[in-house]
């Protein structure tokens, strides 16, 4: 099976967009539109219209072009069955649930946490993931909605994935987040590289996205809440109250 491409185009401030479209076709998806000047560019560019619409969660900077690109292309709109707040969805779809759209197979995974509603999409066919606001590079969403146990236990899923998955998530944040995770394990070589190499990006306009799950295994906290030293450095043996004070410190760096 020939691999789609997968286009990154920014949105808003720090929002990512993305077209998933297959070579030599006319027709592509987008994945959590909110810059409808951005999405007509990147659709005109790649010579394809939006076929299919595919929404991570219902925050405004992920649902913003929903309606105008629907009205304009006749895009089939898919949301997680229990959102409500998804605009005017075409196809309701459920935790596990796998579907296809242009020969392309996706696999829902419902990651609660940021908002209760919010779900991932995995192309298992060729481990790509889209996480929406739930696992970034070196970071995670803010908990707006869920609890610590709720939002762990939705990270823990995606660390059993495939080691090679590529990650792409709803923002850029990297450096950021690179900068909270070397104060808490700032003798990470791994971490440190990273670093170096995101500031290099920065500097020539690059994106840091998309990312692997292999290196955010090794480098980003939020997915090691399990580990001796963050248990140690955080005073507790359990890995949902590493998750909650590292969200906290997160919050207030």
């Amino acid at each position: 099976m020939q691999k789609p491409n997968v286009y990154l185009f920014p949105q808003l401030e720090d929002n990512y967009g993305y077209l998933i479209k297959n070579p030599h076709e006319t027709k592509g998806v987008l994945v959590d539109p909110s810059d409808l000047d951005m999405c007509l560019q990147i659709l005109e560019l790649n010579e394809c219209n939006a076929s299919h619409i595919i929404i991570t969660h219902h925050h405004d900077d992920h649902i913003g072009a929903v309606d105008e690109i629907k009205s304009k292309f006749n895009s089939v709109v898919i949301g997680y069955k229990n959102d409500s707040k998804i605009p005017k969805p075409d196809q309701k779809v459920e935790d596990q649930e796998i579907f296809e759209i242009l020969g392309n197979e996706y696999k829902v995974i419902h990651t609660p946490g940021h908002t209760l509603q919010h779900i991932n999409f995995f192309m298992h066919q060729h481990n790509i993931l889209f996480s929406g606001d739930t696992l970034f590079s070196i970071g995670c969403g803010r908990m707006f909605e869920g609890s610590p146990e709720v939002f762990w236990n939705s990270l823990t899923k995606l660390k059993q994935l495939p080691e090679n998955t590529k990650v792409y998530c709803g923002h850029e944040y990297t450096i950021a987040n690179l900068k909270f995770a070397l104060s808490i394990d700032p003798n990470n070589e791994k971490l440190q590289e990273y670093y170096k190499w995101a500031l290099n990006q920065e500097k020539e306009h690059r994106p840091t996205i998309p990312t692997t799950l292999s290196d955010q295994l090794l480098c980003n906290p939020f997915l090691r809440c399990d580990a001796d030293q963050f248990m140690k450095f955080f005073d507790t043996q359990n890995a949902t109250e590493v998750f909650a004070k590292m969200r906290s410190a997160k919050d207030n760096f």
